[in-house]
């Protein structure tokens, strides 16, 4: 198999790495939620449940007092879903701010389609040279040798112009991605604006 075919069966597999990454993030951080979700509902019901029991069988105070320690347990589930969601906002936010080498790199997770398409796009483009310049130091007549530093040398009129086109394109793609990313995090800034200014 040459390298040219090695490359074109790498680079999508190298590009989608990310996407498959945030799946399974997102999946996993779902299911952990839907847990949650799930738990606080049993709690909700069963103590509902034994407060109806309770009515029955208790005095007038002993009830009270019951219906005051049942309101705290809602109280508590009520503070663990506000600390969830803080946490949430927070690692959010930790998103937003990326780093200049994370952002000419695509080093970070999208949040937009248009996004997950020009990352994918990037690091495709990205493998494929780094394939095409490991193949440019292989000799053409004997691709069973070891890489050689001369071979690639005698290579340079053609890895010039591939990474010249390669600069070009991945500019714009990080250009493009980079815009989209800030679209959004100006919307969700806009967003959180609106909810603090809405009377509670």
């Amino acid at each position: 198999m040459e390298i040219t075919e090695i490359a074109a069966l790498v680079a999508p597999v190298l590009g989608s790495i990310p996407i498959v990454t945030k799946w399974i993030n997102d999946r996993s951080n779902e299911a952990a939620n839907r847990r949650s979700l799930q738990k606080a509902k049993a709690q909700i019901e069963f103590w509902q449940m034994w407060l109806k029991a309770q009515r029955e069988v208790s005095t007038d105070e002993r009830f009270n007092r019951l219906k005051d320690d049942v309101a705290r347990h809602f109280d508590e589930l009520v503070v663990e879903k506000e600390e969830f969601g803080t946490k949430k906002s927070a690692a959010d936010g930790d998103e937003m701010h990326h780093s200049f080498l994370q952002r000419m790199l695509l080093a970070y997770f999208p949040h937009t389609g248009l996004g997950w398409i020009l990352h994918t796009l990037f690091y495709i483009s990205l493998s494929f040279v780094g394939m095409m310049l490991l193949g440019s130091a292989i000799p053409e007549n004997k691709p069973n040798d070891p890489m050689s530093w001369d071979v690639f040398v005698t290579q340079l009129d053609f890895v010039i112009p591939l990474l010249l086109v390669f600069a070009v394109f991945a500019f714009i793609l990080v250009r493009l991605a980079n815009r989209a990313e800030k679209r959004y995090q100006k919307k969700i800034a806009a967003a959180n604006s609106e909810k603090q200014q809405e009377p509670s």
